[in-house]
């Protein structure tokens, strides 16, 4: 999820996270444990299980939380894991915590491109994707791709709000586009 696509909800909390961090100048260590706790969400199916749970109370779910983070995590990560619980807007944490490494990738230069291809690529094939986006954008850029079988051939990436469509469709429109609008050879 491109962190300009996030839900406005999601974007505030993530930015007030990061804001946070800087001014009490602990942002390399919330950003180690952003990456921990992405780490976390994704293995862990019972803990986004607790997490999405809508029945369970705010109080409980801080609490929870206090007791699975506490001495793993900086304390202004923890109090905003809590402060999100009691909010009931735990079941966002793992798009906020997304969206909050989205940013600071964006405040590193960093770029993310969304990939659509159909078919698996190698790494070989990632890297020299990688290479040609980064020459295009003037900014470093990590791939993510994401394989569509709708699509017949080539590949379609995203970075914010460009689109790089090398799709076989989108070819063929373009060359159909060429040939009816030339003049007939008589």
């Amino acid at each position: 999820m491109s962190s300009t696509s996030a839900p406005e909800v999601v974007r505030r909390y993530a930015a007030a996270l990061l804001e946070a961090a800087t001014e009490t100048g602990v942002a390399d260590a919330v950003a180690r444990d952003l990456e921990g706790l992405q780490s976390s969400l994704i293995k862990s199916s019972e803990l986004q299980e607790f997490l999405s749970n809508r029945l369970v109370d705010g109080a409980a779910a801080a609490k929870a939380l206090a007791a699975i983070f506490a001495g793993k995590v900086d304390g202004l990560t923890l109090n905003f894991l809590q402060m999100v619980a009691q909010r009931r807007r735990a079941n966002l944490l793992g798009a906020i915590v997304d969206t909050a490494l989205r940013l600071l990738e964006e405040r590193a230069g960093v770029a993310t491109a969304q990939v659509r291809c159909a078919t698996e690529l190698s790494g070989d094939q990632i890297d020299r994707l990688q290479q040609r986006l980064s020459a295009h954008t003037g900014s470093r850029v990590q791939v993510e791709v994401e394989v569509d079988p709708g699509l017949r051939g080539g590949i379609v990436a995203r970075i914010g709000d460009k689109v790089f469509d090398g799709s076989v469709e989108t070819q063929l429109a373009r060359l159909h586009r060429r040939l009816v609008g030339a003049p007939s050879a008589s």
